[in-house]
């Protein structure tokens, strides 16, 4: 578009021209490559095409070989795109499908399946990530946009077959994490969109559960739907279909570790079902052990869905744990891992370090920043230090809220007679089953891990005094309030907060009638 608000039109060579120009800016770009991205090599276009193409350009761009803003001619050699980028705002989304490379007739004959492969990624994904096509999108080397990840797509038609080749990427580091080929009759009737953007779903959905970001996060801001779905049941039916390598079964014990951890606001989960999600997930992980060894990915996700099930291969997954660091190139997840075992024996301090650790190693603000800091407040829970758990909280609260769902109640100090009034509100609309179902829940999946029972107790005080003070002492899970009963107890003789209001107060305490953050 010009200044005056009139809309430039170019011709498809014309606009494959100017992508290459402005993908390559103050480059040297000579007349056979011009050519090449043209499709000049089928011999319908030759380079003197190449030198009255670019003239037409320049006029449409209101430039001039003589005095070029645009393209400036170098005699003899080729032709450069002398103008600096206009710097774009930063694109944010989950996956970007682009940039996509080819001759132009090539991408032409493409139409809009970069499109429609987003739509369909995007539904095998559940429907809920932001998935954008965007062909023309070049790398950003200041890495300015926000993407998690981009699907690479370079096509090539020869003779009457169609071939596709994709390279899914992470969105920072530019890492290849998976990898995609299609070939079929361009007359055909062979749509490759529905296989592949289910394909495409499961090994996002791999990448995601193998890197050990956290559910518990999503928690925290009531994401609470079931993560990728299709890629699931996808997953079944490659394991039905055929030999699985140890991918599909660890990613399926991940799944169903995800439903324990997520189940705290699903309907009640019953003792025996919890059990049966759980003795799956030793099985599948079990299986997979023996394959998984050259894998350090693979190693830490089954180190920690040991440890979670809390059936007595702790130190197996300590082992574990020490052997994917010897050829992992993820220090965090391996020092974050290595943490959780630490918090299971007993040896807080030495667990707290190593979070603190794999905290500078990291993104600040990320998703994993904020799935460290989870951890680390429960180690400090249990050691009952309350107001080291209060920094973790505030520091946690900057990267996502922890008073809007219940899931910030688990952080509830004891020593307190009343909370800010979204604690309050959320308490007060509890029922008694919903007090036996979170109770019991905070007992299943965060404070069984800790092996000794006094830190046990610790990490529920908190939740269950101010439950008890709501809603009674029936309002406990009935294993909880057998295997605790000096919970049962403590609640009558809850004292006020030792520390002063101005000095230690989160969303958790009152100040001044309302909460701090």
């Amino acid at each position: 578009m010009r200044k005056d608000g009139t809309t430039i039109h170019f011709s498809r060579q014309e606009h494959a021209l100017l992508l290459q120009f402005i993908r390559h800016p103050h480059t040297l770009i000579t007349r056979s490559e011009l050519l090449e991205a043209l499709g000049g090599k089928s011999g319908k276009l030759s380079e003197r095409n190449i030198d009255y193409l670019v003239n037409r350009l320049r006029k449409r761009l209101g430039d001039t070989a003589r005095d070029s803003r645009f393209i400036a001619t170098r005699y003899g050699d080729g032709y450069v795109w002398v103008a600096d980028p206009v710097k774009s705002k930063p694109i944010s989304a989950f996956l970007l499908v682009g940039p996509v490379y080819g001759s132009s007739d090539d991408q032409d004959a493409m139409g809009d399946f970069p499109g429609q492969l987003a739509s369909a990624i995007a539904a095998a994904a559940g429907g809920q990530q932001t998935v954008i096509p965007c062909p023309d999108w070049n790398p950003d080397p200041q890495g300015h946009d926000d993407l998690d990840f981009t699907l690479d797509i370079s096509t090539h038609i020869e003779t009457d077959h169609v071939h596709l080749a994709l390279a899914l990427r992470e969105g920072r580091s530019r890492r290849i994490i998976g990898t995609f080929r299609r070939t079929w009759l361009q007359d055909g009737d062979y749509d490759p969109i529905d296989d592949l953007s289910h394909e495409i779903a499961c090994a996002l959905w791999r990448h995601a559960s193998l890197t050990d970001t956290g559910s518990e996060v999503d928690l925290m801001s009531l994401d609470v739907g079931a993560r990728w779905p299709e890629a699931v049941a996808y997953l079944h039916l490659e394991r039905e279909n055929g030999p699985a390598g140890p991918e599909i079964p660890v990613m399926l014990a991940l799944n169903n570790y995800e439903k324990l951890i997520r189940s705290i606001y699903n309907a009640p989960m019953t003792r025996a079902a919890w059990g049966t999600l759980e003795a799956e997930i030793e099985d599948l992980a079990l299986r997979a052990l023996p394959d998984a060894h050259d894998n350090p990915q693979l190693l830490l996700a089954i180190a920690k869905l040991l440890r979670f099930i809390n059936r007595g291969y702790l130190e197996l997954a300590a082992r574990l744990t020490d052997e994917a660091l010897g050829c992992s190139t993820s220090f965090a997840e391996v020092y974050a891992m290595k943490g959780q075992i630490q918090a299971s024996s007993g040896k807080i301090g030495a667990a707290v370090a190593l979070y603190d650790k794999a905290i500078r190693m990291i993104e600040p603000n990320s998703r994993f920043h904020a799935h460290l800091l989870i951890l680390k407040i429960f180690s400090l829970m249990a050691e009952d230090n309350r107001a080291a758990a209060y920094n973790a909280i505030v520091d946690l609260h900057s990267i996502v809220p922890v008073n809007k769902a219940p899931f910030g109640l688990l952080f509830v100090p004891p020593k307190t007679r009343q909370l800010c009034s979204d604690a309050e509100r959320m308490l007060a609309a509890m029922s008694q089953e919903d007090g036996r179902h979170l109770s019991g829940y905070m007992f299943n999946a965060w404070a069984r891990q800790f092996q000794k029972y006094e830190h046990q107790q610790n990490v529920l005080k908190g939740f269950t005094c101010h439950l008890q003070r709501h809603h009674g002492s029936t309002s406990i899970d009935l294993d909880v309030a057998k295997r605790f009963p000096n919970l049962m107890a403590s609640v009558t003789g809850a004292q006020a907060n030792n520390h002063p209001a101005n000095e230690l107060s989160s969303f958790v305490y009152l100040s001044s009638g309302r909460s701090r953050l």
